[in-house]
């Protein structure tokens, strides 16, 4: 076996959860694991450890390749396991913003075969995607985004060779779009109005134009910044942010409008609140765009939760609770783009 690394539960062996944290041969008495999370791409567990000497966590989180093969397919092409380990191995110790500890990260040349363990942020709870989110947790989630934006790695963002796969994913959505939105539109026709449906069409039939934008700045984005995606204390304050498979360079308004477009159930109460939870975020910002610039940025990327409803959707495993997530995604942000009228920006 070239890696050195395990990629499924049953491969852990006590030799190597004591070489991560660093303990004696031997003092690992027992190590039990059970399936955490509803992830799309990759499957998680928490491990429970039993050790003869202290100082050593009790349970850790552990995230591997996704057992489905065409979301191990998916993960290679976007390059999501790459951009994750590159995040916890080279940037996350570093920045300010709330994201679970990495206690060892570790992939191989084929980004098929990964390994994170991650601290373990329980009683802390994922935010649930389908139920929608209270204005506190957008409110410290957005506290957390501006903290991420603001961060500069270590040598700059060239350093760090995972955060620039966003640019080919970009030529990779511009030229699959058009053929698997009929795909999309067929699967969701009984779960997503007409209106929705037809806006994504003209969305598609100007994908060029809004993959082309040019944005007024760019920062270390998370680039999939929504409930499933986040752990909040029962108070509904954000404990951390998780899932980081598409964090690359790219525009802070991407993440803002994402977070806020998919999270609110009642579009009544994101119209509300979204100006100034905007202006909220900017205030928090080092040298961020004035309200005005950002704030046609932030309309501009309406769309990039329905965007990214659309292509995850036909690149991962299906189920159920995946179908119904993903037209809640794709759903709430398409309705934004029709308040804020995004269409005529492209």
């Amino acid at each position: 076996m070239s890696r050195q690394f395990p990629v499924r539960p049953e491969e852990f062996e006590a030799a190597f959860v004591e070489q991560v944290f660093g303990a004696a041969p031997g003092s690992l008495k027992s190590l039990t694991h059970e399936p955490v999370g509803t992830g799309q791409v990759c499957d998680s567990y928490r491990f429970t450890c039993d050790w003869s000497e202290q100082g050593h966590p009790t349970t850790f989180i552990a995230k591997c390749p996704s057992a489905d093969p065409v979301s191990r397919g998916a993960a290679a092409i976007f390059h999501l396991y790459d951009m994750e380990v590159g995040w916890y191995r080279d940037s996350a110790g570093n920045c300010t913003a709330l994201c679970p500890v990495s206690y060892h990260a570790d992939i191989a040349e084929n980004e098929q075969e990964f390994v994170l363990l991650l601290e373990d942020m329980a009683p802390a709870s994922q935010g649930d995607q389908l139920a929608g989110a209270s204005l506190v947790q957008v409110e410290t989630t957005l506290n957390e985004a501006a903290a991420l934006h603001d961060f500069q790695p270590d040598g700059g963002f060239d350093a760090c060779r995972w955060l620039h796969h966003g640019a080919g994913n970009s030529d990779f959505l511009k030229n699959t779009l058009p053929n698997g939105y009929p795909v999309f539109r067929e699967r969701f026709a009984t779960l997503l109005s007409s209106d929705i449906l037809d806006l994504g069409q003209e969305l598609i039939d100007r994908i060029d134009a809004y993959v082309a934008h040019e944005p007024l700045e760019l920062a270390i984005t998370h680039g999939d910044m929504r409930l499933d995606n986040i752990l909040f204390h029962a108070d509904g304050r954000i404990a951390a942010l998780v899932d980081w498979q598409t964090c690359s360079l790219g525009n802070p308004a991407n993440d803002v409008a994402y977070l806020i477009g998919t999270s609110f159930a009642d579009p009544a109460i994101r119209r509300e609140h979204e100006e100034s939870l905007v202006r909220a975020y900017l205030a928090l910002r080092a040298g961020a765009p004035d309200f005005n610039q950002f704030w046609t940025e932030y309309r501009r990327h309406a769309f990039s939760g329905f965007i990214m409803a659309i292509n995850a959707s036909l690149h991962v495993e299906r189920t159920d609770r995946g179908d119904r997530m993903f037209a809640a995604m794709a759903e709430r942000p398409a309705q934004m783009a029709l308040d804020l009228d995004s269409l005529s920006l492209l």
